[in-house]
C-alpha cells in the first residue's frame, strides 16, 4: 500500500511518496527501490502492484517528450505516444490484462511528471488533470490530500513550499494508515 501526494505549480511539479510495501500475507518491508524515481525527463510515482513501477523504473527508455512547453502538445504526446509505449512495455512483460469485451488494465496507477506537468495515469491507461492541481494515490492518499488542503497547498507559489507541505502530509498519512511509513521521498521538477 502507498501514499502518493503531488502538487502542480505554474511551470513546476512536486511529487512525494512513502516507503512501505506490503504483500498479500501482510508482510511489510521498507523499499530499497523507492516508489518514486526519475527515468530520463520523467518522475514516476507508483501505487498498487509493484510490477508496474518495476517496469517503468528499470531499463525502460520512455519516448522523448516534444521540445515544447505547450501543455496541449504535451497532452497529445502523453496520450498518443507515451501511454501506448508504456502499455507496450507492460504487454511485452506479460503485465497488461484484457479480457474479451473489457478495456485493458493493470494493477498499478502512476503519477508521472514531465516538463513540470503532472499526469495521473490510472489503471485503465486513462489520465485526467485536476483543476485544483492536487493529486494523491494509494491507501493513505486521502489522508495526505486532506492534510495538503488543510495546510493551504493551493496558495503556495514555490516548489520548495509545496515540497514542505507534501512531505508533512505524507508523514501525517503514515501516522494514520498502517500500510504507509517513512522515509518520505520527494522530487521537484521544473518545466
Amino acid at each position: 500500500m502507498t501514499t502518493l501526494a503531488a502538487f502542480q505549480g505554474d511551470g513546476w511539479a512536486v511529487i512525494g511518496a512513502d516507503s512501505r510495501a506490503t504483500d498479500d500475507s501482510g508482510e511489510v518491508f521498507v523499499l530499497g527501490n523507492p516508489k518514486i524515481s526519475i527515468n530520463g525527463p520523467y518522475i514516476f510515482a507508483v501505487t498498487g502492484a509493484s510490477r508496474g513501477g518495476n517496469l517503468v523504473q528499470q531499463g525502460w527508455v520512455p519516448p522523448k517528450p516534444p521540445a515544447t512547453t505547450d501543455v496541449n502538445k504535451i497532452d497529445i504526446f502523453m496520450t498518443r505516444k507515451f501511454i501506448p509505449s508504456m502499455r507496450k512495455l507492460y504487454m511485452d512483460a506479460g503485465y497488461d490484462a484484457k479480457d474479451d469485451g473489457e478495456a485493458a488494465y493493470t494493477d498499478s496507477a502512476l503519477l508521472v511528471a514531465v516538463k513540470g506537468i503532472i499526469y495521473p495515469i490510472f489503471q485503465d491507461y486513462s489520465w485526467d488533470r485536476d483543476a485544483r492541481r492536487i493529486y494523491n494515490g494509494g491507501s493513505g492518499g486521502s489522508i495526505a490530500l486532506g492534510a495538503m488542503v488543510a495546510q493551504g497547498i493551493e496558495k503556495v507559489r514555490t516548489p520548495e513550499a509545496a515540497e514542505k507541505i507534501i512531505r508533512k502530509s505524507i508523514e501525517i498519512s503514515t501516522e494514520w494508515n498502517a500500510y504507509c511509513m517513512p522515509p518520505v521521498i520527494t522530487h521537484i521538477q521544473r518545466a
